[in-house]
């Protein structure tokens, strides 16, 4: 069993153990791995652990931003108050788990808006930019170049530009 399946198949509720197991991965690819088969149900101790691992690439905190899960776009224009309504449930009944949360959406934004994930070797496409990709029709193009002026008044563009695997 590899270091993603057996943080997936855990049924431990020692959070600093599978943090650590978290840390034990070596690249971005097994971080991706692990997100892609993640139970958001089992709280914010993981999704933390990769935020702030220094393999998480740009691919997959835009990702997580984008397709995972909801919570850090809450948190990206509203901060703690559109969390706190949106998991009222967490915040009253399990504040350390929401303080978890706070924590995780705070340093994916906050690593998104300063573009401090580094490029590694997954790729996301935000649906945003990439006017010059090949494969889009004009209107196709067209969209794109509408639906990003439209996303960048409320985004800044570290949120919103794709990104290529190295």
């Amino acid at each position: 069993m590899d270091g993603v399946e057996r943080i997936l198949s855990h049924d431990c509720g020692d959070h600093d153990r599978l943090v650590e197991w978290v840390g034990a991965l070596t690249d971005e690819t097994g971080l991706w791995r692990l997100m892609s088969g993640y139970n958001w149900n089992d709280g914010f101790a993981i999704p933390l652990a990769v935020v702030r691992h220094p393999r998480c690439d740009r691919g997959l905190a835009l990702r997580m931003y984008w397709e995972l899960d909801d919570a850090a776009r809450i948190h990206h224009g509203d901060d703690r108050d559109g969390l706190r309504e949106a998991y009222s449930t967490l915040a009253t009944y399990e504040p350390s788990e929401f303080d978890r949360l706070v924590e995780y959406c705070t340093v994916l934004v906050r690593g998104l808006r300063d573009e401090s994930f580094p490029v590694g070797r997954n790729s996301f496409d935000t649906g945003f930019f990439g006017f010059d990709d090949p494969s889009l029709t004009d209107r196709r193009r067209r969209l794109r170049i509408a639906r990003t002026e439209a996303a960048r008044r409320d985004l800044e563009d570290g949120f919103l530009r794709p990104v290529t695997a190295e």
